[in-house]
């Protein structure tokens, strides 16, 4: 079949090109327990400011919460600061917090062991970032019917080294570092989540684990424009190249012979065009596939969630 002759030689292209890492890389994840979550939405907004990879999880059983945290885990060791947000039921038990995935059954105190995570767990995840980051936990009610000394969580668990710094706050009375965060990251300054989290603590129901002892920057000033006194070089304009023919099939072993490096530049050029915020992992998977739609449908393209050779060039070209 001659068309695997210009397509294998296309993805041996791609494997060389691609933009450079962006200077600040914050990767975060948002854990509700269902999908209409105001105060989740207003997160994923103070965040989407920040231009930060999010990984929204609603809904999931503690099987694949886990499976989940274990990629995450990947991500945030190649990042330089890393969120996470909880808005489950949490409780306390012998000093520790939990959160309840879906479906988690408590007959005993004990069971919390298989049934829940604990918090620090999300903690530990997020140290693992150049800068660190946080976990910041909405605390929902986990019902009137716990076993003996299980009680709500209402305020964060004592540090332990290896853990990053976590801000727990009743359900009810997290807003106040909602709003601290929504103002901070609507400054066209530098933000920096360590001073956030501490002043969300001073006024706030919410407590903080410990005082961040260094600063998280998630955002810096952006220079726009050329340096003083230069003018921008003329671009001679690029003929449209054609797309090859190929079916859907064939553009399917396409994207399948591309690099995770390549993948995770299509995944940056596409957050770049607002069709993408989800994280740069070099996984195809459901937010890719809707972000390449987007694209496909912006250009008035055929929307079949595969790009075409030609939509890969331009894609790529964006670095």
């Amino acid at each position: 079949m001659t068309w695997r002759t210009p397509l294998a030689a296309l993805a041996l292209t791609c494997l060389t090109a691609g933009p450079a890492l962006a200077d600040l890389r914050i990767v975060s994840m948002v854990v509700t327990a269902e999908s209409n979550d105001p105060d989740a939405d207003a997160v994923v907004r103070s965040l989407d400011r920040l231009d930060a990879e999010i990984l929204r999880v609603v809904a999931s059983t503690d099987a694949e919460l886990r499976a989940i945290m274990r990629r995450f885990a990947r991500e945030a060791s190649e990042a330089d600061a890393a969120i996470v947000f909880l808005d489950l039921p949490t409780v306390e038990f012998d000093g520790r917090a939990f959160v309840l995935p879906e479906g988690a059954v408590l007959a005993r105190a004990t069971d919390l062991f298989t049934e829940g995570v604990p918090v620090r767990a999300f903690a530990r995840l997020t140290a693992l970032a150049a800068q660190g980051g946080a976990v910041i936990v909405s605390a929902g009610v986990a019902g009137d019917d716990l076993p003996a000394g299980i009680t709500r969580a209402i305020s964060a668990p004592a540090p332990v080294p290896g853990t990053s710094e976590i801000l727990l706050g009743p359900s009810e009375n997290i807003s106040g570092f909602l709003g601290a965060f929504d103002t901070a990251t609507s400054r066209a300054l530098r933000v920096d989540l360590a001073s956030v989290l501490a002043a969300a603590a001073e006024h706030d129901p919410a407590t903080l684990s410990a005082r961040p002892a260094q600063p998280i920057v998630l955002k810096t000033p952006i220079i726009v424009g050329p340096p003083h006194g230069a003018a921008p070089e003329p671009v001679a304009a690029a003929p449209e190249p054609v797309d090859e023919p190929a079916t859907e099939e064939e553009l399917a072993f396409l994207e399948k012979s591309l690099s995770p490096a390549v993948k995770r530049d299509l995944q940056r050029a596409l957050r770049g065009l607002g069709h993408y915020s989800g994280l740069i992992d070099g996984i195809i998977g459901a937010q890719s596939r809707l972000a390449i739609t987007g694209f496909q449908a912006d250009r008035d393209d055929e929307t079949t969630g595969f790009l075409t050779p030609r939509q890969l060039r331009e894609l790529l070209s964006r670095g």
